[in-house]
């Protein structure tokens, strides 16, 4: 027989992993002198969850789609206190409620005669019942271990709600980062990265100027290795405030340096020796920012690609004649091109035009 210690040691290892509930109802039910026992109930945003020991899910099924309205055990139930073990025939007449459709047309087939049950809840409106179902009414002795059991259950529910709470915050927040047009990086102590978006793996992948290294962010040159390492021992010890520091991260010839930005991550207490997160990386590459405005100077001023390819080189080497010698073509094919921009943006001056480029690349 399972004791009342191996049942609270997988009672909060269904705490810690959701997905073990079926096995710990599996033990509970065995424990109790049970057939079966289920974990029924709703999220906060009223989503049904109903877990299931043994029973046939073709019951399941029914009961979800009709005997539920039509069980007048579960709406006893749902009146009891939280984390109070009660009996059937502390909650309902049971000569009543053994002529009952369902108890006669879903119960009584599956052996489902007699019961016990514990309410569970978890703040913002997580609720859930724990019900215990076979063919003997329960002796004091299994009422006492469930009524030993209750306040565990409802620890280990709640640890269901925070965990599943914290892991979606992250979710959500990862997701947001994925509308920037920066890479994102969250670091721990030296450097080690432990999430990052998709526009930070495509800067890893290209491994120019950053790298990661079994896990650790470092740079191409030693020199910028070491100041982002300064970066983010400040964001560590708190020597930072939430504007962070800049640094610039060396490429290859010909490519614009990588821009980072070091943001101490929000200060938690925890017992030492957890790893907690360091700092948060924002990573600009100028480049790939350009050709990403580049499609939407196209789209919102007509430009051909080559229009918006000279436009942006216009703006990073400050003159007409370094842009066409850049970009491959004569002075006057740059003068002609150039015309036509200022034609399609209203603009009469490269002044002027930089100025939209810039504009328009902060929006």
């Amino acid at each position: 027989m399972t004791s009342a210690l191996e049942l609270i040691e997988d009672i909060y290892e269904a705490g810690t992993h959701p997905e073990h509930w079926q096995a710990t109802l599996t033990r509970m039910a065995d424990a109790l002198g049970g057939l079966d026992a289920t974990m029924g109930g709703a999220t906060a945003a009223q989503v049904p969850m109903l877990i299931t020991a043994r029973a046939d899910p073709a019951y399941v099924q029914s009961y979800a789609q009709y005997y539920h309205a039509r069980n007048a055990m579960h709406l006893a139930v749902y009146q009891q206190p939280v984390g109070r073990a009660v009996l059937d025939t502390m909650m309902i007449d049971r000569e009543q409620f053994t002529t009952s459709e369902f108890y006669n047309d879903w119960c009584k087939p599956q052996g489902f005669l007699f019961g016990s049950a514990v309410n569970l809840a978890a703040a913002g409106g997580w609720r859930a019942t724990i019900m215990i179902s076979g063919s003997k009414p329960h002796e004091r002795e299994q009422h006492d271990l469930l009524s030993a059991l209750s306040p565990h259950l409802c620890r280990a529910f709640q640890i269901n709600q925070m965990l599943h709470e914290t892991r979606a915050l992250g979710l959500g927040a990862m997701a947001a980062l994925e509308q920037i047009d920066r890479g994102a990086l969250v670091v721990s102590r030296n450097g080690v990265v432990r999430s990052a978006n998709s526009i930070a793996d495509q800067i890893l992948s290209m491994e120019d100027g950053l790298h990661l290294r079994d896990g650790q962010l470092s740079c191409s040159l030693g020199s910028d290795t070491k100041a982002l390492a300064r970066a983010i021992a400040s964001c560590e010890r708190g020597h930072l405030d939430a504007t962070g520091m800049s640094l610039q991260v060396t490429r290859g010839e010909g490519r614009s340096p990588l821009s980072v930005l070091c943001i101490p991550f929000p200060a938690t207490h925890w017992w030492p020796g957890f790893e907690l997160q360091s700092a948060i990386i924002f990573v600009t590459d100028p480049d790939a920012r350009m050709r990403l405005q580049s499609q939407r100077l196209r789209t919102r001023f007509g430009l051909t690609p080559a229009e918006a390819a000279l436009a942006w080189e216009i703006a990073k080497s400050g003159g007409r004649q370094a842009a066409a010698a850049k970009r491959g073509v004569s002075v006057a094919t740059a003068r002609s091109q150039l015309s036509s921009i200022f034609d399609k943006t209203g603009v009469r001056r490269q002044a002027e035009l930089v100025r939209l480029l810039l504009e328009d690349l902060d929006e």
